[in-house]
């Protein structure tokens, strides 16, 4: 039997993706499209929620605004245009429900 999973790479920068936590966590598959474009990428789990992206480092700084609410703004609204590019070009359009 085969099982398909649809997910969205905005789920890797969401408190509640990947079903909250307890579903299948593809964050280091869209942690590693960004790495190589040349960002670092902090990686971590919120409590019992969802393992994500919690921020993004170019030449030793956070690309995040002080204003984003990680885990709750919309990445679409503060990364910067090549990563967006990029991940939609490898997973398809963030059509997560922010």
């Amino acid at each position: 039997m085969i099982e398909t999973t649809e997910w969205f790479w905005g789920e890797a920068f969401s408190k509640f993706g990947f079903n909250d936590g307890d579903g299948l966590n593809f964050t280091d598959k869209v942690a590693g499209i960004i790495e190589a474009l040349g960002y670092e990428t902090n990686c971590d789990s919120w409590g019992i929620h969802n393992y994500m992206i919690m921020d993004i480092i170019k030449d030793g700084e956070s690309i995040y605004p002080e204003n984003v609410r990680v885990g709750y703004t919309n990445p679409a609204l503060y990364l910067p245009p090549d990563i967006i590019a990029e991940l939609n070009d490898h997973f398809g359009p963030d059509e997560s429900l922010w």
